[in-house]
């Protein structure tokens, strides 16, 4: 079965094209914004909403027909007729109940099947509730039971078009198998007044379509411009935390992720390196150059650093100036020193024209590496790296220096 999917007419849904993007990245623990729901996430709530809205109603089916039956005397009168649909009925209202239940587990494991029973199982109860009401009206169509039933029968739809409007598969064939067996049943009766009521049925099921159709559009409305601010809101957030020349992370993103990060690693002690990195001489070229150009420079390196990092964990982010800091998470220093390497040769690899003539960029790299643990502390990493940072700029620059502190022996934690 197909999901049940928003209402397309007059309501676009919103592509968060940016969003999918932000999320092919392991950046999320940092957002603190709500994500906006996909269309299949907000088809499933439009589902589990369904089955809020209408989970009291399971049990009316089955009480009222009791009531029914007992105070018009056709318990006596009909006493299988009776009691096998209390029945029926009350095994239809368990099974709903029970789907009701786990039907947010069964949308994850078996989304297909589970949408359709729910929407099988629903038809159903309503095509069971029109079909009795039917067979009263058929055997005994002048007396009570027959217009209480049909009574019954005509507020159950009005009610189901709240229930059911906002659930585009089940919103008007809900009605419509409830109204079909009255319709069948009246139609066999030839009398002037069941003809009226037939008329009068058509009428209100077409009116139902219709104002139902109101109840599909707001819910819809409301839902979609609840995504539509969770997705300004995230945007807004990833401004905010975006580097606006070079369109990487900012030192605010940077401090949250690598808050974040350290603290991973020291419940799951796996380590963690980082990188300073330093474009060399670079007051020199926006003295000689202009500093239009210099911001070309450091789009460029930016560039170059994404382009070098190995994973989509590897965390890029501008520090200050024209200095960068690269977070590489469960990475030992090995394997930060393959991508260091990486980031020289595609910096080593930049060419940019001004004026006819060819500046080369390179840049000094500091690297540290550590396994966090609860005692320690978070900067040292990042003073460890400044600090090799400083090394390879006044060992010649063009290249990076490593510091490696994962073997280092924690404190052993207190027995008290």
């Amino acid at each position: 079965m197909e999901s049940i999917p928003p209402p397309s007419s007059g309501m676009p849904m919103i592509p968060p094209a940016k969003l999918q993007q932000e999320e092919a990245t392991d950046l999320r623990p940092t957002l603190h914004s709500q994500r906006p729901a996909s269309d299949d996430e907000l088809a499933v709530r439009c589902l589990l909403d369904t089955a809020e809205r209408t989970a009291l109603g399971i049990w009316i089916y089955p009480a009222m027909w009791m009531i029914v039956a007992v105070f018009s005397g056709a318990a006596q009168r009909w006493p299988l007729l009776t009691w096998g649909n209390v029945g029926g009925l009350l095994l239809m209202a368990v099974v709903r109940s029970y789907l009701n239940q786990n039907l947010p587990r069964l949308l994850h494991t078996h989304r297909a099947a589970a949408e359709q029973s729910f929407k099988l199982l629903t038809l159903a109860i309503a095509a069971y509730w029109g079909t009795l009401t039917g067979i009263c009206i058929y055997l005994a169509p002048t007396e009570g039971i027959a217009w209480i039933m049909l009574t019954l029968t005509v507020a159950f739809c009005a009610g189901g078009n709240t229930l059911f409007g906002i659930n585009a598969a089940l919103r008007f064939p809900y009605p419509l198998a409830m109204i079909i067996p009255v319709v069948i049943a009246q139609a066999l009766q030839h009398t002037p007044d069941q003809k009226i009521m037939m008329g009068m049925e058509v009428m209100l099921t077409l009116y139902l379509r219709r104002s139902s159709g109101i109840v599909q559009k707001d819910y819809w409305d409301a839902r979609l411009a609840q995504r539509l601010s969770a997705q300004q809101a995230r945007e807004l957030e990833l401004a905010s935390l975006t580097d606006g020349l070079t369109q990487v992370p900012n030192r605010m993103y940077f401090d949250r992720q690598y808050a974040y990060e350290w603290a991973r690693q020291c419940r799951h002690g796996g380590p963690v390196s980082l990188m300073m990195v330093d474009i060399d001489h670079f007051k020199r070229v926006n003295d000689s150059y202009g500093h239009p150009f210099g911001d070309a420079c450091l789009q460029e390196v930016a560039k170059a650093l994404r382009a070098g990092c190995g994973r989509s964990t590897d965390f890029v982010s501008r520090y200050g100036g024209e200095e960068f800091v690269v977070l590489l998470a469960e990475t030992d220093s090995a394997g930060a020193r393959v991508v260091a390497d990486r980031m020289l040769e595609q910096m080593r690899a930049i060419r940019l024209e001004h004026q006819g003539q060819t500046v080369q960029l390179t840049c000094s790299i500091g690297l540290s590496t550590t396994i966090p643990y609860p005692t320690k502390d978070a900067a040292s990493l990042i003073h460890e790296a400044d600090q090799a940072l400083y090394r390879a700029k006044h060992g010649g620059r063009n290249q990076a220096v490593i510091t490696d502190s994962s073997n280092e022996v924690p404190p052993a934690r207190s027995r008290t």
